[in-house]
């Protein structure tokens, strides 16, 4: 609240991430403008050409009406290494209504997915099963209310994490276990070429051999705690934004500052596309096809 205690001092640090060398016309490439006050937010008309330039076009906060101060607000009760906040916590916060916050939320981890998919693991990479939900039954096949994933971990010469990724399968099983096709699928998308790669995906294998498996404990009670519980519709993206917030610390790099300029690179997605993309998933879920 002190850095944006206005919206004027948001609007500032939206123009210089968007310009951090000057303006420069979208267009035209011009460098001179006139700035429009008319609106909630100031438009930066082009010199040259007279388009119009917005500060949120081509972010998250695009054609959003929440003010930007409740928006940064958002974007730092997320950034939380040890919490994260749920809508509802989010609703009350900053005062909007619930549709609002969990709107907010997805958006925003939707750009850490999208940051996600753009960062491949590599070198020396573990790759072992898990499995989300309250286990029903201990035989071999899953329940409905199991999910299970793929946890990858980039390992340094210590055997240290470095970069972890938390991925569901991309077919729902019958049976719990991991078959080979998933273990290519996974390599293939997030494992860069050349990497050397070892999977612990074999039943009943010891924890204590996957290194990564404290590490989505924690995921798993977080999710539990903090949202009582997440269904498959949506839970790849609170995976993912467990999985940044970790990544940034392991890299030693600020969560708030890096999630703000993620949110402000990260292109506009509605709220119909993510309610379509939860039915989606949750309906490939159910009769075991891929999502």
């Amino acid at each position: 609240m002190d850095q944006f205690q206005s919206e004027e001092a948001c609007a500032d640090h939206l123009f210089h991430s968007k310009w951090p060398n000057g303006f420069i016309c979208p267009k035209c490439s011009h460098r001179h403008f006139y700035r429009i006050n008319t609106r909630r937010l100031p438009l930066y008309e082009c010199a040259g050409c007279h388009y119009q330039a917005s500060l949120t076009v081509g972010t998250i906060m695009e054609g959003s009406g929440t003010t930007l101060q409740k928006w940064f607000t958002a974007i730092f009760l997320v950034s939380r290494p040890s919490t994260g906040i749920s809508a509802v916590q989010l609703k009350e916060t900053i005062k909007v209504t619930y549709k609002t916050a969990w709107l907010m939320l997805q958006k925003i981890r939707h750009a850490m997915s999208e940051s996600d998919a753009s960062n491949a693991l590599s070198g020396i990479v573990q790759v072992h099963d898990a499995c989300y939900g309250r286990p029903y039954n201990i035989t071999h096949q899953t329940h409905p209310e199991e999910h299970l994933l793929l946890v990858g971990t980039t390992l340094n010469d210590q055997k240290e994490p470095t970069y972890i990724k938390m991925k569901l399968l991309t077919q729902a099983p019958k049976e719990r276990r991991i078959y080979p096709a998933e273990k290519m699928s996974f390599a293939s998308r997030w494992i860069e070429e050349n990497s050397k790669v070892e999977f612990i995906t074999e039943r009943l294998k010891p924890r204590k051999l996957k290194i990564g498996y404290p590490i989505f404990k924690k995921a798993n009670a977080w999710l539990n705690d903090t949202f009582h519980g997440i269904g498959v519709r949506h839970l790849q993206a609170y995976l993912d934004e467990f999985c940044f917030r970790l990544n940034q610390t392991l890299d030693q790099k600020p969560i708030f500052q890096g999630l703000i300029q993620l949110c402000l690179s990260s292109q506009r997605i509605t709220y119909k596309v993510l309610k379509e993309k939860g039915k989606r998933v949750r309906y490939a879920h159910m009769i075991g096809m891929p999502w």
